[in-house]
């Protein structure tokens, strides 16, 4: 029998830095730092500080991890005697230093003396076990690392349903790099096993999701906040994105990245193989969160998916009145020929018939200008909020 996984639950009632790091010392307290970052040290390399820079936004926006989050657990590690580097890849063509300044990541690295790794250059590694991708390139500021401390949101995502630990690592990816894979793997189902593959090469030492606030809705950019008050650690990621599923009111087994890094043996997904701390879950359980819609499509044969893309899935929406016209869709787009094309000074336009749902367009739109548009056909089929966790898997 796989041994159970150790969550712990701390309340953390805002982004109060003493709060913040009370909150993380407590959480950490339940784990043995020394042990967990003894090979990194002996190897005379960093541990790597891995947050969430989806694209440059301001903390209170809720996009990225929050820098507060992020000071804490520094000073933990740094009183541990660990030498830290920190970095992300964000979506599209944004650069790292960029998104980490808006952010205020960069400023509380500064202050704690703490080097941005390269995210900007890599290489290719193969991965023999991989079930599905055996070659990755990864970034060399992750390759370098000595083991990586994983430091998610936990927020929604338009093709995957929710986005925490795990979708977390596809930041060692650098760059437009990341289109590539939504090319090969259009679908949640594959784009899961990618998912699983990259984590199964790219192992999360330890997690601490930031769910002080959560983000419902138009995920992972432009959703709603949601006041939650808690963190979230764990040295499992997979059992840290269930958790953070049953917070969301949602069965962890219906998120296609969650169950096949499950299957693979990376972590725990069932509630019976967590061992739960801190504080009761069932506190924190969401009522009524929004969810986006679930693509109806599982299951349909691949020669039939083009098809069943443009008549049942949800497609994306952009509103006029919210458009800047700034062009960032258009270049986050992966498919060739682009599915939206733009005239000077307008908004861009949809060529659907190619458009293959990958929502990098409504990920990328910092000004919540593009939402999913469940179709008639597609609502008839089931298109519907993802499948609710059952009272077993929340308790």
């Amino acid at each position: 029998m796989q041994k159970k996984s150790t969550v712990v639950l701390v309340a953390c009632p805002d982004y109060d830095p003493e709060r913040v790091l009370t909150a993380v010392r407590l959480g950490l307290s339940h784990f043995d730092l020394a042990a967990l970052i003894k090979d990194a040290m002996s190897a005379g390399k960093p541990v790597l500080l891995k947050p969430n820079l989806l694209y440059p936004a301001l903390p209170e926006k809720g996009v990225t991890t929050h820098p507060a989050v992020f000071s804490a657990v520094a000073r933990v590690l740094q009183e541990q005697g660990a030498s830290l580097s920190f970095g992300d890849s964000p979506m599209g063509l944004h650069k790292p230093d960029v998104a980490a300044r808006k952010a205020g990541i960069l400023a509380a690295a500064e202050e704690l003396g703490i080097p941005f790794a390269d995210f900007e250059s890599g290489e290719d590694v193969s991965f023999p076990g991989g079930a599905q991708n055996r070659r990755f390139h990864v970034a060399h500021g992750a390759l370098d690392a000595g083991c990586i401390v994983n430091l998610p949101r936990l927020k929604t995502h338009g093709l995957m349903g929710m986005t925490g630990a795990l979708k977390n690592i596809f930041g060692v990816v650098p760059g437009n790099l990341k289109a590539e894979f939504h090319i090969k793997h259009p679908d949640a189902e594959g784009f899961g096993r990618m998912i699983a593959d990259l984590n199964g090469l790219i192992r999360s030492r330890l997690v601490i999701m930031d769910a002080i606030t959560a983000m419902e809705g138009n995920g992972p950019g432009n959703g709603d906040l949601v006041p939650v008050g808690v963190l979230i650690f764990s040295d499992d990621p997979v059992a840290v994105d269930a958790v953070g599923c049953r917070i969301m009111g949602v069965d962890p087994m219906a998120n296609a990245v969650i169950r096949f890094s499950h299957e693979a043996g990376l972590g725990n997904a069932h509630a019976e193989a967590i061992d739960m701390r801190g504080e009761d879950l069932a506190r924190y359980v969401q009522q009524g969160f929004k969810m986006p819609s679930r693509s109806p499509t599982d299951g349909v044969p691949k020669f039939l998916l083009r098809f069943a893309k443009n008549a049942v899935v949800p497609r994306p929406v952009i509103h006029p009145e919210l458009c800047i016209k700034c062009g960032e869709c258009v270049a986050a787009c992966p498919t060739s020929p682009k599915s939206l094309s733009q005239e000077k000074g307008a908004v861009p336009l949809y060529e659907y018939s190619t458009c293959i749902r990958c929502y990098c367009c409504q990920e990328s739109c910092r000004h919540g200008a593009i939402t999913l548009k469940s179709s008639i056909l597609g609502r008839f089929f089931g298109d519907s909020p993802r499948a609710p966790a059952a009272p077993s898997e929340i308790a």
